[in-house]
């Protein structure tokens, strides 16, 4: 009996997927997408004077955007819009804030790891703890970047020959990307730092 009602119960909600599948408007657009009329609609002449700033914003941050999160190490956003084929301003619009947003915020992630703290949590994940503790011994507790103690320079204070192996910069993301290299390179070990969690 509890078989048969499972069956049942699955049947209809297959059923009731079916339904709403066929009632959706089968759009190119993602799903997240105003619904715009912008690949049939007549353009007003003042859309067309204003269209091409539009699209050359849009450009513009998709490339900010791309390039935030290149410096962030994380994927960049795929684009599906259609901004030079659209003709309704009112879509180029839609996609100009939704480019300006994810800049924003790609921007706003980027300054927060400007704090070297939050750079070293951002890398090194599960090892954060750990390695914000070596870095604060390494730097006597300054976390500064520019820190240095003969050729042992930065966050992690590594040698001339460890930041030309695993990469070095002005940064406290670059140097926790080189430090976790390094880490990495080392087994997951803090036996290469004089200071250990």
């Amino acid at each position: 009996m509890t078989a048969t009602f499972i069956v049942i119960a699955f049947v209809l909600v297959q059923a009731a997927v079916a339904a709403s599948l066929t009632s959706v408007s089968r759009s190119p657009s993602s799903p997240a997408t105003p619904a715009f009329s912008h690949e049939t609609s007549t353009p007003t002449p003042l859309c067309r004077k204003r269209a091409p700033a539009i699209r050359s914003t849009v450009v513009d941050r998709r490339l900010a955007t791309w390039g935030h999160q290149d410096a962030l190490a994380v994927p960049r956003t795929r684009t599906g819009f259609r901004e030079r084929v659209a003709i309704g301003c009112a879509y180029l619009r839609w996609i100009r804030g939704h480019w300006t947003t994810l800049a924003d915020s790609t921007w706003r992630d980027l300054v927060e790891l400007r704090d070297p703290r939050a750079a070293i949590a951002h890398v090194f994940g599960v090892y954060a703890s750990e390695a914000i503790a070596v870095s604060s011994c390494e730097t006597g507790g300054t976390f500064d970047v520019w820190a240095s103690n003969g050729q042992y320079l930065g966050l992690f204070q590594m040698g001339s020959s460890e930041r030309r192996t695993y990469g070095h910069g002005s940064t406290a993301l670059a140097q926790a990307r080189a430090a976790w290299r390094y880490f990495v390179a080392s087994g997951r070990d803090w036996s290469p730092w004089s200071c250990r969690p």
